[in-house]
């Protein structure tokens, strides 16, 4: 009873054990489990043959036994029925001389009892006549007594030889039988002997037998598992497939939707900065200028995104595309409406990756014009800026030469002063008229100047402005240094205009005096003339380097910036090469593991199909089971072929995890 009860626990227990033992060692124990099966086997197999030669021995033995007990049971048989014979035939004659002595005797005791009653009756008369009778009735019935005995003795004596010749017959047959019986005891000795061996041979057969049946019942259980766990396997994976690829649309159709609306973007931007162009085409200013460069690094910004939004449409179409593409493969694994289900989700996400890819071409195109547009209007902004630069260049010169007109003014205004001061005293009215036209043509000069210096210090400060929102870095610097020459140089177009409205002050106010002192006069107005004009020259010099160094700083603001444009660009197009590099070693990966993914895939259908037709052959055919289970435990091939499944989808697993991290990143 204990075995059978504890049979469960040991298979549990070696099940547990084998769940978690390695796998080379559940090999080699496979192997040395193999090998003693067939050790086991061939030695039941030695032991039933001699099983089978002891018991044609015993059976041969048993059979002359029998036979030699068949003939000295024939031999006794025979013996006996003869004593039997000559007994019956001795004691029919013993019986018949006793019958006829015990008829002689009744004949006598009715010829006794006849005399006895005739003596009687003639007892008086007849007394010695009838001792006579008696005496010779007694005679005769002695001799017949005699008779009997003698006949009862021969009968004894012929009993006794009958008995002697059947105790020998019996002794005979008895020794036959005892030789016989220790014949047939001896051969059933040997028979029982080499019975014992072939039962503790066929014994320990059976044992290794059900050893090697209860080994093979396992392997089928783990056969039937993993066949169970496969197909477990087969639809979580599945499932997986199925949840990956809805998923996979999911973002794919998420990411079509944000390039769409990035590459509308981009597209409107284009327009706006075709139109910045246009109005800069028309009118060069700084607010155009400053317009357009704005309009082109906005456009570069969304072009810049859409590159992003396009690419990461590309990215997540690759992955539903992969998706969709194990979604199909884990379909073919499983079936009924589950297969429908996965099919159509993969199919679905194969779909949406052709759409994701297409969506991803346009927004492309969009980007690379939208980026181009971009940077035409800020090369456009920069030509601009140089050409503002220009002019502000033009308008200083401007300044420089209404100043050079103010000087020679002054000049001309200091000669009128001085002949109308020689010529005071012949006539104060016409010097006093010639003071006021040299100081009305000193005042024009003068307003000349500073109205060429303030739009001189506008030009610079919107020169400044622009160079301050094309610029990454040095705007606050920019901005301060142009309003600081601005602010100088209306300063001295102010002061210059002070000086002249001063000058042509005192100038007339010099002609109206120059008759009481035109000597005196004359001179100070001479002197005055010479500090106006000298002023005058001052401011103007003092404008025209605020101008030159406005420009000279506005230039520098706008080659910096220009730079910054042009590093910026560099960077792009480098991010943009190693995020080509990138996808590239990214789309090779997901190759690799998909093509790994499949080889495995293949190599695991292949093998699940040859264990599923073997199993179904075995359930078919239940009466080679057996003959499968052997085939089986000795088959390596099978072996080899699970372990190269695991460790294909091991590599697979590996590789496609390697291809999803290197997409992703």
């Amino acid at each position: 009873m204990s075995p059978k009860v504890t049979e469960p626990v040991k298979k549990a227990a070696e099940h547990i054990k084998i769940m978690s033992k390695p796998l080379p060692q559940i090999l080699d124990e496979m192997d040395s489990n193999i090998d003693a099966a067939t050790e086991a086997a061939r030695r039941a197999e030695e032991a039933a043959k001699l099983a089978r030669e002891a018991a044609l021995s015993a059976t041969k033995a048993s059979k002359e036994a029998q036979a030699r007990a068949i003939e000295a049971r024939q031999a006794g048989e025979k013996a006996a029925e003869t004593a039997t014979r000559a007994a019956q035939e001795a004691a029919a004659k013993a019986e018949a001389q006793a019958k006829a002595a015990k008829l002689a005797a009744e004949e006598a005791i009715r010829k006794a009892e006849e005399a006895d009653r005739e003596s009687r009756r003639a007892l008086e008369a007849f007394k010695k006549a009838a001792d006579e009778a008696a005496r010779r009735a007694e005679e005769a019935s002695r001799k017949a007594i005699l008779g009997a005995e003698e006949a009862v003795k021969a009968a004894r004596e012929a009993a006794e030889a009958a008995k002697k010749a059947a105790a020998e017959a019996i002794a005979m047959a008895r020794k036959a039988a005892e030789s016989a019986t220790l014949a047939a005891e001896e051969a059933a000795r040997k028979a029982e002997k080499a019975a014992l061996k072939a039962e503790e041979t066929a014994r320990g057969a059976k044992y290794a037998a059900e050893e090697a049946a209860r080994k093979a019942e396992e392997v089928e259980l783990a056969a039937r598992e993993a066949a169970a766990a496969a197909a477990k396997a087969a639809g979580e994976t599945a499932a997986r497939a199925e949840g990956a690829a809805s998923a996979a649309k999911a973002a794919v159709l998420a990411a079509i939707e944000k390039a769409n609306k990035s590459a509308k973007e981009a597209d409107d931007s284009a327009k706006e900065v075709k139109a910045a162009r246009a109005e800069l085409a028309a009118h060069i200013t700084a607010q155009t200028a400053i317009k357009a460069d704005e309009a082109g690094r906005k456009s570069k910004r969304l072009a810049s995104a859409t590159f992003q939004a396009a690419e990461d449409v590309r990215r997540r179409s690759a992955l539903a595309d992969i998706a969709g593409d194990e979604a199909i493969e884990a379909s073919v694994r499983v079936s009924g409406k589950v297969a429908e289900r996965v099919e159509t989700a993969g199919l679905e996400a194969k779909a949406a990756a052709t759409k994701g890819y297409d969506v991803a071409d346009k927004a492309f195109k969009k980007a690379e014009a939208a980026d181009l547009l971009g940077d035409e209007a800020i090369q456009a902004s920069a030509q601009a800026l140089h050409k503002l630069v220009a002019m502000a260049e033009d308008m200083a010169k401007a300044a420089e030469a209404a100043a050079k007109a103010s000087i020679q003014a002054s000049k001309t205004a200091t000669e009128a002063a001085q002949t109308a001061a020689s010529e005071a005293a012949t006539g104060a009215e016409e010097a006093i008229r010639a003071a006021r036209e040299a100081a009305e043509a000193a005042k024009k000069a003068a307003e000349d100047a500073r109205k060429a210096a303030e739009a001189a210090a506008r030009r610079a400060e919107a020169v400044a402005k622009e160079a301050a929102a094309s610029a990454a870095t040095g705007v606050e610097e920019a901005i301060r240094a142009a309003r600081e020459a601005a602010e100088a140089a209306k300063k001295a177009a102010e002061d210059a205009r002070k000086a002249a409205e001063a000058a042509a002050l005192r100038a007339e106010m010099v002609a109206r005096d120059a008759a009481a002192k035109a000597t005196k006069e004359a001179e100070e107005a001479i002197r005055a003339a010479k500090e106006a004009a000298e002023a005058s020259k001052k401011a103007a010099e003092d404008a025209r380097k605020a101008a030159e160094e406005a420009a000279r700083r506005a230039e520098a603001v706008a080659r910096e910036a220009k730079d910054a444009a042009n590093s910026a660009r560099s960077v792009g197009e480098g991010a943009a090469a190693r995020a080509a590099e990138a996808k590239r070693a990214a789309e090779d990966a997901a190759r690799r593991a998909e093509e790994a993914s499949a080889r495995a895939m293949a190599a695991a259908e292949r093998a699940a199909k040859e264990a599923q037709e073997k199993a179904e052959e075995a359930l078919r055919n239940e009466e080679n089971l057996r003959e499968l289970i052997k085939r089986i435990i000795g088959s390596r091939e099978l072996t080899v072929i699970i372990v190269l499944v695991f460790v294909a989808a091991v590599i697979a697993a590996v590789a496609l995890s390697t291809g999803l991290i290197s997409l992703i990143r």
